[in-house]
């Protein structure tokens, strides 16, 4: 369990004052609970004004949310059907294939948690007012609500194409808000955090898990890097000057142990070193979010029967890494006998797998061969249909890996990294070979694979750093994304042997949002 989190006094109030609708529109929060008087009398309790904006990030890195939006339909990660196991309706199906309905079950769920997202930060920007004859700390904590508030809008745009947007010093909270299209959000979003970055907190003084300055650069160099994608024009120039802001100082270096970075009370690596860290989501396993099984790395993807140091009894054994992508970025463009990123058997001696890529026979902790539930080996398999796998069909992945005596099962004491140090070297990379600077692009990627002791490359072609994302950033959140801007998404891939409409760049726009928005809301093309 952590004990340097930021505590918040005011839990129960903002409990309180947190009620949502279905969130097909935002419904704005009550401001009588709270005011900036108050916080201006004790500005000890403005840090309690974030909590809720800032708990709901803690929502987006499970299967079925925001994660499992940006990487079960893309070429790295898939949920295939194992007898009836993991039918759930077909919405595992319905992601692989790109063949989502207006009515999938995690359109609405990410829909409605990016809008909760946006409802709170509003509700904190509101209370603190615009007034600039104010303490430091006040507009530290403006800019910091802002950021997530434009946070939210982005995700929305990037898997839905439309944002809401409500001025938060609205009163009139019975009309529902406007509604901007990808173009309109993009300069929203881009002009906001330019106009509050620099009352956003330095890392070296911001408490750990908040926005700090850093995440504002890293925020608009991702902005500017999918700028073509969202606005039909390139800004991968803009992209690098804010990505050298983050490099030229020499505060960050790659981390020395890969999988340190993702471990078990991974915030004690803050400001050390080779903390990579830029924007984390912070969880907690003594704490209950609302969230048990839900956040969690292990369960969704072992065997039934893999119960690793004996406290994971019921594994679910679903997802796994598919073949295409593990040929490609893996044993056709690394050496996995070196690469550190592909296996790293430290944990093996306690729980019986690795971290990275478990494959091949499995084995229980004393040594045992496992068995799948029908008495066959459990053995691994690189091959895994979409429709009818057998039990040990797939390769399986682990990235946060579990304590070794679990506080609660159901729970991760793994806080997740949402973006870290080597994605800002990768995004300078493709900035760079966007823009006819491939030899130099070469060289960092170059200082990555040599970090990660993977063979050097000679040279280097545009797609190569794709396949370096790949390796690097697997499983944590960015390939659809990608994907997506390196023009590789629609095409066929494992166990989806034709190339996907256009219409599937854009997830549909839940039927319930459409219907709550008094006609202001438009169905994406081909849903």
């Amino acid at each position: 369990m952590k004990n340097n989190k930021i505590k918040y006094s005011l839990a129960i109030l903002f409990a309180v004052s947190l009620i949502f609708s279905s969130c097909t529109d935002l419904e704005e929060i009550p401001r009588d609970k709270v005011t900036s008087d108050v916080l201006l009398q004790d500005p000890t309790l403005v840090p309690n004004l974030i909590a809720p904006a800032l708990g709901q990030l803690r929502g987006l890195w499970h299967r079925e949310t925001f994660w499992g939006m940006q990487e079960a339909n893309s070429d790295e990660l898939c949920f295939p059907t194992r007898g009836t196991d993991w039918l759930d309706g077909g919405v595992w199906q319905q992601q692989w294939l790109h063949t989502w309905t207006v009515n999938h079950r995690d359109v609405i769920q990410v829909w409605n948690i990016l809008n909760e997202g946006i409802a709170a930060a509003n509700f904190g920007i509101s209370v603190l007012g615009t007034d600039e004859n104010v303490l430091d700390k006040i507009k530290e904590y403006r800019a910091m609500l802002r950021f997530l508030r434009d946070f939210y809008m982005y995700c929305l745009i990037d898997l839905y194409g439309v944002s809401p947007y409500r001025d938060p010093f609205s009163t009139d909270y019975t009309v529902n808000p406007e509604y901007l299209n990808r173009n309109e959000a993009f300069y929203f979003i881009v002009n906001d955090l330019k106009a509050i970055i620099n009352d956003m907190p330095e890392k070296s003084v911001a408490d750990y898990g908040v926005p700090n300055r850093d995440a504002g650069l890293m925020f608009l160099a991702k902005m500017y890097l999918n700028k073509e994608v969202y606005v039909k024009e390139a800004g991968y120039d803009s992209s690098l000057i804010y990505l050298n802001q983050i490099i030229d100082p020499g505060y960050y270096q790659l981390a020395d142990n890969y999988f340190g970075m993702f471990g078990p009370d991974n915030h004690l690596n803050y400001r050390t070193s080779d903390d990579e860290a830029i924007f984390v989501a912070v969880l907690d396993d003594g704490d209950n979010y609302g969230l048990d099984d839900r956040v969690i790395w292990v369960q969704h993807t072992f065997h039934y029967n893999q119960k690793l140091m004996g406290d994971f009894a019921s594994n679910w054994n679903g997802c796994m890494a598919p073949e295409g992508y593990l040929n490609e970025c893996w044993i056709n463009g690394t050496d996995t006998a070196t690469d550190v990123r592909w296996v790293d058997s430290t944990i093996y001696p306690v729980m019986a797998v690795v971290n990275g890529f478990n494959y091949g026979q499995q084995y229980d902790i004393n040594g045992n061969a496992l068995k799948t539930r029908g008495g066959t080996m459990l053995n691994f398999t690189f091959e895994c249909p979409l429709d009818g796998a057998s039990e040990e069909q797939g390769v399986r992945v682990l990235k946060y890996a579990p304590r070794n005596k679990p506080v609660n099962i159901r729970r991760v004491p793994n806080d997740f990294i949402i973006w870290r140090y080597a994605d800002a070297l990768l995004m300078k990379a493709e900035c760079l070979a966007r823009t006819g600077h491939m030899d130099e692009a070469l060289t960092i990627v170059n200082e990555i694979r040599a970090k990660r002791k993977a063979p050097q490359l000679a040279s280097m072609e545009l797609i190569d750093i794709l396949r370096e994302r790949g390796r690097e950033l697997y499983w944590e959140g960015h390939r659809r994304q990608d994907m997506i801007r390196f023009g590789t998404f629609l095409l066929p891939k494992t166990n989806k042997d034709y190339a996907s409409p256009e219409t599937a760049l854009l997830i549909p726009i839940p039927q319930t949002a459409i219907e709550a928005s008094d006609g202001k809301l438009q169905q994406n093309n081909g849903y």
